[in-house]
């Protein structure tokens, strides 16, 4: 069988590189993007100067102050990061049709079926590499394999910039010494049961047979078998409809006013169909979540028999989710978000609804308008109660504390 050349290519620190090309003082500096230190949720990204002290991507920005105090902390900016995202899978499509986009800042290329067109991938996939720099500004790891679990993994001993290939007949040399932690399907507690049976590196897995591991670990056991030995099968995704879309932010305070409330739920929908009207998706199961004061966190969710994707119409199902959450605890909100899943691409047909284009040509046009003037051109009345709460521009609309919700 001809081996396959998948090459994983990761931005580094992706938030952090963009805010510092935009502002250069900030190089060389300890910066940590996703809110202020006295606000309350996480870092988003952290940069490597930030990473020395301990902070990392999910740490608590009070935590982050208190192990990085002289850092400089900022909210970030989605509608940016998302339009370098952008442009890094542009460039990237350019060498190759078979394009995974694993996230924002990460992808897997295929590079076998253009085998034609490259006398080297060694020598393209160092192209690719240094014309994404050129272009975005920004540095890049890659890494190169015949697999997508080996080249993430070359990805990550590549980390910051580098370029890591693992070669034909190099899989036992590359694995043998990584830490069991690099693999994915092992978590803090697959981890410690490792550990203790003095299994430090992925080469010590190899002592373990596939019935002990599937004793230990169930399903999961099969996978870290294959896992650890570098096999792995998996294609590459390049084109499939996400399963869920989700919006939310935490407050910079706690809030039991119930119009505040439904005014962050009602602004969290228009953000929410945004993207669903750019994919033209349709969910047919709407969610919304709460986070109490005492960090307990709950959610409802409802079943739509026709999918949907105006925004009024999700609202309304949010609001009468959001209010059976709110209607059974006395206590204030610290997080609300709203979530639209088992989405499809097609509306289908409804027996019992006449059919209208009407909403979506609405939808269309509230787009075009957005396009031209900015997002905080048109909002609801409920929406404009946040002015109250948050600095507002008419480019991005209200700069709310989560930096994913400023697209």
């Amino acid at each position: 069988m001809r081996r396959r050349c998948i090459v994983h290519i990761d931005i580094d620190a992706f938030f952090a590189a963009v805010e510092v090309l935009l502002n250069p003082s900030f190089k060389g500096k300890p910066l940590i993007v996703g809110g202020l230190p006295h606000e309350r949720g996480v870092a988003s990204t952290a940069s490597y100067e930030a990473r020395k002290y301990g902070v990392h991507a999910g740490i608590p920005l009070r935590k982050a102050y208190q192990l990085c105090p002289h850092g400089i902390f900022v909210r970030g900016n989605f509608q940016i990061y998302r339009a370098f995202s952008k442009k890094f899978f542009r460039l990237l499509s350019q060498y190759t049709p078979d394009v995974e986009e694993a996230s924002l800042d990460e992808a897997y290329l295929d590079l076998t079926r253009c085998r034609p067109l490259y006398s080297s991938f060694s020598r393209t996939t160092r192209e690719i590499k240094q014309k994404v720099e050129k272009e975005l500004g920004i540095t890049v790891s890659a890494g190169m394999g015949p697999n997508k679990i080996l080249a993430k993994l070359a990805t990550s001993q590549a980390k910051p910039g580098g370029l890591v290939e693992i070669g034909p007949g190099g899989e036992e040399e590359f694995l043998k010494n990584l830490g069991i932690e690099s693999l994915p399907g092992i978590g803090p507690k697959a981890q410690v049961i490792l550990r203790m049976l003095n299994i430090h590196k992925i080469g010590d897995l190899w002592g373990l047979s596939r019935p002990t591991l599937r004793s230990l670990f169930g399903l999961n056991g099969e996978e870290l078998y294959l896992q650890s030995r570098g096999v792995d099968t998996r294609p590459l995704v390049t084109s499939s409809v996400p399963k869920s879309i989700s919006r939310e932010t935490t407050f910079l305070e706690d809030i039991w006013d119930r119009r505040l409330l439904l005014a962050h739920l009602a602004y969290l929908c228009d953000r929410l169909t945004l993207p669903l009207r750019e994919q033209r998706l349709f969910a047919h199961i709407i969610e919304v979540k709460a986070r109490y004061s005492d960090f307990k966190t709950e959610a409802r969710r409802c079943l739509l028999l026709s999918p949907l994707q105006e925004m009024g119409k999700i609202y309304k199902v949010a609001q009468e989710l959001f209010l059976q959450l709110f209607s059974s605890s006395r206590l204030s909100l610290r997080l609300v978000g709203v979530k639209a899943s088992d989405l499809v691409s097609a509306r289908p047909l409804s027996l019992f609804e006449p059919y209208s284009e009407r909403p979506e040509k609405l939808g269309r046009a509230v787009d075009q308008v957005r396009e031209k003037y900015g997002f905080g051109s048109l909002l609801t009345v409920r929406e404009r109660m946040l002015d109250s709460l948050y600095s507002f521009e008419r480019k991005r609309g209200f700069v709310l504390k989560t930096a994913s919700l400023t697209k």
